[in-house]
């Protein structure tokens, strides 16, 4: 394969890879890393000759600038966090209200199936969340 970005597209690219690899790798210790994820990204920044990629002596392992990062982590990973935050949340309490409803686990709740009694339950608690974020929830003295 043999591409030709334009610098722009070059970036961008890096960026998507860079984002990729972080949704992989980032929830992992070292131990649980994706290796293959890592050696993409590795052979995507060697071969990227831009300014905003390092290598490190030591390791010879290349990276992006702490500048490029951090904006990436403020544009779009901070985003990404704090929607899927907010939005497992109000599924798994609607799924834990429905299951206390019909007298069973959680995991006897399919959300395929379920989805017309889960939904206005998620609306209630997407409601309530953002009126109030997490200042009304508590848990019972029995935690």
């Amino acid at each position: 394969m043999d591409l030709q970005p334009t610098p722009d597209e070059l970036k961008k690219l890096i960026e998507l890879a860079y984002l990729g690899e972080w949704l992989i790798n980032a929830h992992h210790d070292a131990d649980f890393q994706d290796e293959a994820a890592t050696a993409a990204m590795q052979k995507l920044l060697a071969g990227a000759r831009i300014p905003e990629v390092e290598q490190d002596v030591e390791t010879g392992n290349y990276y992006l600038t702490s500048d490029w990062t951090d904006r990436l982590y403020d544009q779009y990973i901070l985003d990404y966090d704090d929607h899927v935050f907010w939005d497992e949340l109000t599924e798994r309490l609607a799924q834990r209200d429905l299951a206390r409803d019909r007298g069973v686990p959680i995991d006897q709740v399919n959300r395929d199936e379920d989805i017309r009694e889960l939904r206005p339950r998620e609306e209630h608690y997407r409601r309530e969340l953002e009126e109030h974020g997490v200042e009304r929830l508590e848990l019972t003295d029995d935690f």
